[in-house]
């Protein structure tokens, strides 16, 4: 909110010396909305994703969505909206449009490196794990996790949890890397592997992506229904306590439209069984586009019913601390 001056309607001072009660009171609330104006600014967009329409500088591995390829998700045209909606800092994931190229991410993380955080994507077909994580995690200081994706893996009961896998999750812990998992079919595909990698290095720190998508199709768009086997599932993760959860794009799991009302229950569940220490919020950028405007995405948690019974902890935690908490920043001071 902009903080508009009144002064000329502000009464006159009865003498030098002496302030009279209605500046004292008026002036008290021109600083009260101040530092909420400021500490909207104090929030962080957990997971967002860049491109740009410039193929022949930057090649797509895939095509990214047309209708999405208008310019709107470079990084220019994101850092106005971080400017424009409070954002302090964004974590950005590796697209898939861009494969293991990251050429345009290493820009926007150069460029803005007091603004964007990186999350580059496991690759299982490397024959070193070890060795080509540490080179992706010194090509940048900025980068702070690792995407598993589960799909890119061979089909077979291992899954994640082979031996590269293994590897792959170990080193991350070891860098100080967070692992985030994206279970885009539903976690209770993958949760056998995942326990086993969380059990093999309680080190690691793990987020799960989008509420571990238990609303099927994960597409945010035509008829979808629940997967409440992924839903137990992620509560079940909660037993460890290196897994945390994005409270992220929001139009993927609810079946409702904007504010997406039906996701007040299960974030009071979150809150139970994780504690708001673990959960942190997330656009999903530019895919938010499809379904609200990116100041639309920011606020919609705060028109649930469960955010008034929130804690302002609570709300810090889900909104900057946890973030901060994982990727080394500096935690918020004041509430939001």
């Amino acid at each position: 909110p902009v903080v508009r001056s009144r002064c000329h309607a502000l009464p006159r001072l009865a003498a030098p010396r002496r302030v009279s009660w209605s500046w004292l009171a008026v002036t008290a609330g021109l600083s009260s909305m101040a530092r909420a104006a400021a500490r909207r600014s104090q929030r962080l967009d957990s997971h967002l994703h860049l491109w740009t329409p410039d193929e022949a500088t930057y090649p797509w591995a895939t095509a990214p969505p047309e209708h999405l390829n208008d310019g709107r998700a470079t990084t220019e045209s994101f850092l106005q909206l971080m400017d424009a909606n409070g954002i302090e800092k964004a974590v950005v994931v590796q697209p898939i449009n861009y494969g293991q190229d990251y050429k345009y991410l290493l820009s926007a993380m150069q460029s803005h490196p007091e603004r964007l955080l990186g999350v580059f994507v496991a690759d299982p077909t490397v024959a070193e794990p070890e060795k080509w994580m540490e080179e992706i995690a010194k090509s940048n200081r900025n980068w702070v996790g690792i995407r598993f994706n589960p799909y890119k893996w061979p089909e077979g009961p291992e899954g994640m949890a082979d031996e590269t896998g293994k590897r792959l999750f170990r080193k991350a812990g070891e860098l100080g890397l967070a692992v985030g998992v994206m279970p885009f079919k539903g976690l209770s595909q993958h949760l056998e592997n995942l326990e086993e990698l969380l059990k093999f290095e309680p080190k690691t720190q793990v987020i799960i992506d989008h509420w571990g998508f238990f609303l099927q199709p994960a597409t945010g768009l035509g008829e979808r229904s629940f997967d409440e086997a992924s839903w137990k599932g992620l509560l079940k993760l909660s037993q460890y306590p290196q897994v945390h959860v994005k409270i992220s794009a929001l139009f993927r799991v609810a079946p409702d439209a904007l504010p997406f009302l039906s996701l007040s229950d299960r974030l009071k569940e979150l809150l139970k069984t994780f504690g708001s220490q673990r959960l942190l919020w997330g656009s999903d950028f530019p895919y938010a586009l499809e379904h609200s405007s990116y100041a639309e995405a920011v606020q919609a948690p705060e028109a649930w019913p469960i955010w008034q019974e929130m804690s302002e902890e609570d709300r810090r935690n889900l909104l900057h601390d946890t973030c901060a908490k994982l990727y080394g920043l500096p935690l918020l001071k004041e509430e939001l």
